[in-house]
C-alpha cells in the first residue's frame, strides 16, 4: 500500500473529536504568536514562552523546545495552515505572528480552520472554566461535563484543582451522603438532558486513580465531621461508584484522564476494580495511560467496556502512540479506539491531527505490508476510528 496515497485519503476523511479545550470565541479573536504558544502543550516544557521584543531569549527557547513533539506539530501546523516556508526562529518570529494575527481579525478565521482544515464534523469540548458549555456553536461543539467538582463537594471549602465545589456551584448545603447522591444524579441527568455527550473526570490531577470498594456509612464520614484523608478517599470512592451506575443507567459514558497528572497512582490499572464493578458503564481512558502505556491494551482485552482513547498522545509522544495502536489492532476490537485533539486553538487542534494522521497511516500501512491486515480492512479501521466510533460512543 503507498503510504503517500493512504495518508492523502485519511486528510480527505471527516472526523469526529473525541475531546478539546477550545477557546471560546472572545479568546480567540485576539490570538498572535505569543498567544498560540502561550495556550499550546509547549508553554508545558518548563521554558518560559519569550518576548517576541527579545531576539536573545527567542533564541535560547527554541534551542530548548525544538525537538520536543509539542513543538515540532504546532510549528508544522502553522506553517501549513499560514504557507509559512521558513522554520520558526528569530528572523521569521515576526511572520508567523503577523500571519496569525492578521487571519483571526476574521472572527471566523478559528471555526473554519476547525471545520475545512481539520474536517471536523463534531468536538466533544470540556470547557472545565464553565463545565458543560458549548462555546454557542452547539452544531460543532459537544459538551462533556467535568465531574471533579463532585468528589470534593463533601463540605463547603474543598475545591479541585479548577476551585469548583459541586455544592458551592449550586448553592447547595448537603450533609447526608444519601441526599447528596439524590443530587448528583439529578445534575447528571440534567446535563444529559442538556445535550453533553460524556461525563469527564480529570482527577488524576488530584488523587490517584484507585478507587476501592466503599460503603455509604464510611462516605458519610467526611460529610459529618472535619474529614481527614482517609474519610476523604472513602467519600470519593463512593461517589464514583455513584457516577458509574447513573452513567449506565442514563447511557452517558465516562472519560476518564489516566497517565501523567500527579503521576503517582495515575496509570490506567488503577481502575481495574471500578472498571470491573461496573460493567455496564463505557469507561473511555484517555491519553493511553502514557507512559503506562500497557495499561490500556490490557484493560481493553480484558474488558469489553472499555474504549481507548488516544487523545493527546501523538503530541506527547509519536513513539508511543506508534506502539500503542500497534497494541491495540492487535487486542481490541476496531470499534472501541477513538481520538481526540485535546487542544485549545484552532492551530494546535491541526497540529495534533497531523501527528495523529502521521502515526495511524505509518502504522496501517506497515501491517498492510507485514501481510497481518489488508488494504480494505486498513481504510476501514482508519474510517473507524476517526469517526464512526466516536459517533457511536457519543450518540453523534
Amino acid at each position: 500500500m503507498d503510504r503517500n496515497e493512504f495518508t492523502c485519503y485519511l486528510q480527505s476523511q471527516p472526523i469526529v473529536n473525541s475531546h478539546s479545550h477550545h477557546l471560546p470565541d472572545k479568546d480567540q479573536y485576539s490570538l498572535a504568536l505569543e498567544a498560540v504558544l502561550r495556550n499550546s502543550y509547549v508553554n508545558w516544557c518548563g521554558t518560559p514562552i519569550p518576548s517576541a521584543n527579545s531576539k536573545e531569549d527567542i533564541a535560547t527557547w527554541l534551542d530548548a523546545v525544538r525537538t520536543r513533539s509539542y513543538f515540532v506539530w504546532l510549528e508544522k501546523a502553522i506553517m501549513d495552515l499560514y504557507g509559512i516556508e521558513e522554520h520558526l526562529d528569530v528572523e521569521s518570529w515576526i511572520t508567523y505572528d503577523k500571519a496569525i494575527r492578521c487571519s483571526h481579525q476574521n472572527k471566523d478565521w478559528h471555526i473554519r480552520l476547525l471545520r475545512e482544515k481539520c474536517a471536523y464534523k463534531a468536538i466533544v469540548l470540556d470547557t472545565f472554566w464553565s463545565p458543560g458549555e458549548d462555546n454557542g456553536h452547539p452544531d460543532l461543539f459537544k459538551p462533556a461535563y467535568r465531574i471533579n467538582s463532585f468528589f470534593y463537594g463533601y463540605n463547603q471549602t474543598a475545591k479541585d484543582h479548577n476551585g469548583n465545589n459541586i455544592q458551592v456551584m449550586y448553592n447547595r448545603d448537603i450533609t447526608d451522603i444519601d441526599e447528596y447522591t439524590d443530587f448528583i444524579y439529578q445534575v447528571i441527568r440534567d446535563k444529559k438532558q442538556a445535550e453533553s455527550v460524556a461525563l469527564k473526570c480529570a482527577l488524576a490531577y488530584d488523587r490517584t486513580l484507585a478507587f476501592g470498594e466503599t460503603g455509604k456509612e464510611q462516605a458519610q464520614r467526611a460529610m459529618v465531621k472535619d474529614a481527614d484523608a482517609v474519610d476523604i478517599k472513602y467519600f470519593q470512592d463512593y461517589v464514583f461508584d455513584c457516577v458509574c451506575k447513573t452513567a449506565a443507567e442514563l447511557n452517558i459514558p465516562i472519560q476518564i484522564h489516566t497517565g501523567l497528572g500527579l503521576m503517582t497512582g495515575s496509570n490506567a490499572m488503577q481502575l481495574q476494580p471500578l472498571i470491573a464493578r461496573n460493567p455496564r458503564t463505557a469507561f473511555l481512558l484517555m491519553h493511553g495511560s502514557y507512559p503506562w502505556i500497557s495499561d490500556i491494551t490490557g484493560l481493553a482485552h480484558a474488558y469489553s467496556n472499555v474504549w481507548a482513547d488516544l487523545c493527546w498522545l501523538p503530541l506527547i509522544s509519536p513513539a508511543a502512540a506508534h506502539r500503542l495502536l500497534h497494541e491495540l489492532i492487535d487486542v481490541c476490537d476496531a470499534n472501541r479506539v477513538i481520538w481526540g485533539c485535546d487542544t485549545w486553538t484552532s492551530e494546535e487542534s491541526y497540529g495534533a491531527r497531523l501527528a495523529f494522521l502521521n502515526v495511524l497511516s505509518r502504522v496501517l500501512c506497515e501491517r498492510v505490508e507485514a501481510g497481518l491486515m489488508r488494504e480494505h480492512d486498513a481504510r476501514r479501521y482508519a474510517k473507524a476510528i476517526m469517526h464512526d466510533n466516536a459517533a457511536r460512543v457519543f450518540g453523534i
